[in-house]
Order: C-alpha cells, then sequence, then structure tokens
C-alpha cells in the first residue's frame, strides 16, 4: 500500500509532518500483514454409569460424525467415524508425472504419536488425556477430470488406477492401511479412508501430470484414553491441544499441497455424570438399641446384658469416591454418645458395612467400619448398582455396666447423623 503527502515548505513543519506520515505508512504495514488462520474442532464425551455393565468404566464418544463419514455414512459403519478438520489443501503448481518426491504430489502426515492433554473440571480438578490421531479420509478433486487427464473412459475406477497404478478409494500406500472401502470414484472425485498408525508420510505419485488437486472434505479419527471416570470428580474438564499445519508441521501435506490455515486446535470436553443416591427404608431415622435377644431374656436370667446394639440396612447407588462422617448431637472423643436425663453419656460405636465395590483408603472391603467425626473417603473400584449397606450401632460391654449398675431405669437419647458427601477437597 502507498502513502502520499503533501508537505509545507517550512522546515520545522516538513520535519513534523515527514515524521507523522512516515508512522502512519508503518501503521498501515503492520495492519497489512497476515494474521496466522486456525481450525477450532470440538470433540466431546461423557461418562454416565450404566446398570447393565456396572464394570465398564469408560467414556463414551458424544462427537458428532462430521467430514466424510457424514458424507457417506454407510461406508463408515461404527466404530469408524470422522471428524472434519476445516482444511483444504491445494496444489500450488502441478503435479509431474513420476515425481521424484512425495512431498511434489498428493500426501499427507498426521501427528499419530500419543500427546498428554490436561483437562481440568471447574473445582479446579486436573485429569491427563492421551490423545493422537489414527486415521485420515478426503476427498481428491482434481482439474481437470481424471478421464482427461488419463484419456481412460472405461469407467472412474480404471481412470483412477490409470492415474495412480491404484486408486485412493481401494488401496491404501504404505505405511498407512485401508480404514474403509469407500464408494467408487467417480471422474470428478475420489474419497479415501486411511489409518495412520506410524507417523509418517502416506500418499501417491501419478503416472500423468495433474494440473491442479484439492484435498476436499479432510477429516480425522483419532484414540482418546481417558482416566478412570470413577477417580473424576462430576462436572465437564476442558482442555485443548494444537497442532501445527505446513510443510513439516504437524500436520504435512508436503511442499506442493498448502493451505492458508497455520494451525488446528482441538478442544476436549470430558463430561461426568456420577450417580450417588442412598434408599433407606420408612422410619429408618428411629433407632432402639437392645441386647442380643431383646431384654426379656436378660430379665428372665438375671444376668447384665453384655451389649446394646441395632442395626439399619439400606441401599446405595455409587459411581463416585464419597466421604462419610458423623456429627453429634452429644460427642465423646470423636465418636457419638447418647444420654440420660441426669447427663450420664455412654458412646455409641457408629460402624458401617458397604457393598463390594466400595473401598477404604487401602482398598480393602468396608466390613464394620468404626466411623468418627472426621471424614473417611471410600471409594468405588467400579459403579455399585443398588447394593446392600448396612449400618451398626453398639454400645459395648463396660459402658453397659455402668448404665445398669448407676442408672438403671433410665432411658439414654441422643441424635447421630451420618453424612454422606461427594463433594471431596
Amino acid at each position: 500500500m502507498g502513502c502520499r503527502f503533501k508537505l509545507d515548505k517550512s522546515p520545522l513543519n516538513l520535519q513534523v509532518q515527514a515524521g507523522f506520515f512516515l508512522w502512519f505508512c508503518l501503521l498501515l504495514a503492520l495492519f497489512a500483514v497476515p494474521r496466522a488462520q486456525a481450525a477450532v474442532v470440538e470433540i466431546t464425551a461423557v461418562f454416565s454409569p450404566d446398570p447393565t455393565n456396572p464394570n465398564v468404566n469408560e467414556f463414551i464418544n458424544t462427537t458428532p460424525n462430521s467430514g466424510l463419514c457424514l458424507t457417506f455414512p454407510s461406508m463408515c459403519k461404527p466404530p469408524l467415524y470422522s471428524i472434519r478438520l476445516g482444511v483444504e489443501p491445494t496444489t500450488q503448481y502441478a503435479i509431474p508425472a513420476n515425481p521424484s518426491s512425495l512431498r511434489d504430489s498428493a500426501m499427507f502426515k498426521v501427528p499419530a504419536d500419543t500427546r498428554t492433554v490436561q483437562v481440568t473440571s471447574p473445582s479446579g480438578q486436573t485429569a491427563e488425556v492421551a490423545f493422537s490421531i489414527t486415521a485420515f479420509s478426503a476427498t481428491i478433486r482434481t482439474n481437470p477430470y481424471v478421464n482427461t487427464i488419463t484419456s481412460v473412459n472405461s469407467g472412474p475406477f480404471l481412470a483412477h488406477d490409470a492415474l495412480w497404478g491404484q486408486n485412493w478409494s481401494y488401496f491404501a500406500a504404505a505405511p498407512c492401511t485401508l480404514g474403509a472401502q469407500m464408494t467408487a470414484p467417480s471422474y470428478v472425485d475420489a474419497d479415501f479412508f486411511w489409518f495412520t498408525p506410524v507417523q509418517q508420510a502416506c500418499g501417491k505419485l501419478p503416472k500423468f501430470e495433474i494440473p491442479w488437486l484439492r484435498l476436499r472434505n479432510t477429516s480425522v479419527a483419532y484414540r482418546m484414553t481417558t482416566p478412570d471416570p470413577l477417580s473424576m470428580e462430576s462436572g465437564t474438564y476442558v482442555g485443548s491441544i494444537t497442532y501445527s499445519i505446513g510443510p513439516n508441521g504437524d500436520f504435512d501435506f508436503g511442499d506442493n499441497l498448502t493451505t492458508s490455515v497455520t494451525e488446528v486446535t482441538f478442544n476436549l470436553s470430558l463430561d461426568v455424570q456420577h450417580t450417588l443416591k442412598f434408599q433407606f427404608p420408612a422410619n429408618y431415622n428411629r433407632i432402639s438399641l437392645y441386647p442380643a435377644g431383646g431384654w426379656q431374656q436378660w430379665l428372665d436370667r438375671g444376668r447384665r446384658p453384655e451389649a446394646l446394639a441395632a442395626s439399619q440396612a439400606f441401599n446405595i447407588w455409587a459411581s463416585t469416591p464419597l466421604s462419610v462422617e458423623l456429627q453429634c448431637e452429644y460427642t465423646e472423643a470423636s465418636q457419638c454418645g447418647i444420654r440420660n436425663p441426669a447427663g450420664h453419656t455412654v458412646t455409641v460405636d457408629t460402624r458401617i458395612t458397604l457393598p463390594n465395590g466400595l473401598r477404604d483408603a487401602s482398598s480393602q472391603p468396608v466390613n464394620r467400619y468404626l466411623l468418627t467425626t472426621t471424614p473417611t473417603i471410600f471409594s468405588p473400584s467400579h459403579y455399585v448398582d443398588n447394593g446392600a449397606a448396612t449400618l451398626q450401632f453398639n454400645v459395648e460391654r463396660d459402658q453397659v455396666a455402668s448404665m445398669i449398675a448407676d442408672h438403671s431405669g433410665s432411658t439414654y437419647r441422643g441424635t447421630i447423623t451420618v453424612i454422606f458427601d461427594s463433594e471431596l477437597h
């Protein structure tokens, strides 16, 4: 862009105006510098416990199909899928017949190596995801049509065979392998879907000169190895990874095929939808402590009860770690107690038994675990679906002795609150 200006004859004005217009021209030059363009790919996955498969702790890919598999859904039967990349590399110059270098022809190399992406929840908890590109697909379009380039008019399949030796739709070039056998190519286009097991260039060398070529509808498949969702809190974890595009970049289309897009960012969104549910029977909130066999047999025998006990069964559904703690009306050390009108307090041992699949900090089964006012964390090894659990309340022998010896006939009461919390920090 040129800059024209008129200067006053005064030397002072000449200096000031020249400085101003020089700055103005530099500003225009800065605005004229082209900015790098980027493509963005959104990837989503969700974990929600499946009661029919409680041992399957995996995220499910919820990213909609786009790219080639959206265009040809019958050719991409599950588990094949494609995600549109958002670039259309185009030749800068004609591809010569039998070129000496694949970089002058139609080629691609993708980031098949595994890279680590950190994802973060709304509360700041982080997890690591292993991410890699596992397949590349596109539509090859030439100008003029393939039959014009090769003078083969006996069908698109034979025309593409003549141009490339073996057409892209049915035959992959090593080290890539065929992912899906696409529809028969037309004279205009050839569609292909190749797996990319290693991070090396794949492509073909034409037998005839190709004046112009473009990779349309470019798309990829990926592998995303996620952490165990049972160790993650509920919420949406987000993170991203950016790859360069261009010669010798992460996505490399050689020296001939170029695109104005210089990088692509994959935004990862992992939605963790945990289940934590409890089911107690009616009137569960009133517990009476009795000796084994009831009071009558102790009265008939004239013996002092060894202990007082009660239990409360309940059911639990859990796919997330949880903490359990006591909140006491009457606290005895780190446990709860019950008290009579005279103020005498005895300790009640509150214990919990959880179903298989919920473990303590030592990965041991939870069987009559003594609860306290300090939170204890229990973690699932798999999704617990409608598991049987029990709370046990016990007043031990020495405590019962003091109740009977010194406070016989009185009533002891107290509120013990068991708190289950999945919000761990």
